[in-house]
């Protein structure tokens, strides 16, 4: 009776056209009406390379080997999926969020025959600070990375923690400065778990991609050959 009470007073709304829903966030037409990004790009300088491999001008900056981005965050849909995901403390919307990124993936493999399961891949959360996880109640980038865990039967790994909270990347605007914030925020508590492994590391947004970067930094000192980053858009 709770849950009939609340659903009353708080009915559930599609996020793109404002109808009202049974125990969802988003309609099939709005979801059909997603993008997913056609055109893979450098994690650095933006321009475009094969699956997103990270360019030979970007190296020195740059440990991540290469970034598949889901979708476009200037789309005003996806944006308030992602927003309300992680500020309003929606979980559910990881469910048509990784939908979308199965959609994305699906395009890749017949496009460019990529492989999600090729090397038998690790899944790895981007983690967040224990006190942020706490005060939210749970990691958006952990219940994507399991959901595509799921789906195409891997591993997810859980040894790569965050050691301090730090200013949030998002008010910081200078690239330099995004890329030094991070420096020093994550360590890797199960080396074994990651050595010798390709690892594909989730997140929900990547803007210059600082915060794979230091990530991708860390699990290759811990003995990672390969390092991917799928982000479900880019800001």
């Amino acid at each position: 009776m709770f849950n009939w009470f609340v659903d009353l007073i708080f009915p559930y709304r599609c996020i793109g056209c404002g109808k009202y829903l049974d125990k969802k966030y988003l309609c099939q037409p709005c979801f059909n009406a997603l993008p997913i990004k056609k055109q893979n790009e450098c994690v650095g300088c933006h321009r475009p390379t094969p699956l997103g491999k990270t360019c030979t001008f970007c190296r020195d900056q740059y440990v991540l080997d290469q970034l598949l981005v889901v979708s476009d965050f200037k789309n005003h849909t996806i944006a308030s999926l992602i927003r309300l995901f992680k500020y309003r403390f929606l979980p559910d919307l990881a469910d048509p969020l990784s939908r979308l990124s199965f959609k994305y993936l699906d395009h890749l493999a017949k496009r460019d025959y990529f492989s999600m399961v090729q090397g038998n891949p690790l899944l790895v959360a981007v983690p967040l600070y224990k006190t942020r996880e706490y005060w939210r109640g749970f990691n958006q980038a952990e219940l994507l990375a399991q959901s595509i865990a799921r789906h195409y039967r891997l591993e997810v790994g859980t040894g790569l923690i965050r050691t301090a909270h730090g200013t949030p990347q998002a008010k910081l605007e200078d690239r330099p400065e995004r890329l030094s914030n991070v420096r020093g925020l994550f360590a890797c508590v199960n080396s074994e778990l990651f050595r010798g492994r390709s690892i594909i590391l989730v997140d929900d947004v990547c803007t210059t991609g600082a915060t794979l970067n230091e990530c991708a930094r860390i699990l290759k000192d811990s003995g990672a050959v390969h390092v991917m980053g799928l982000a479900m858009a880019r800001g």
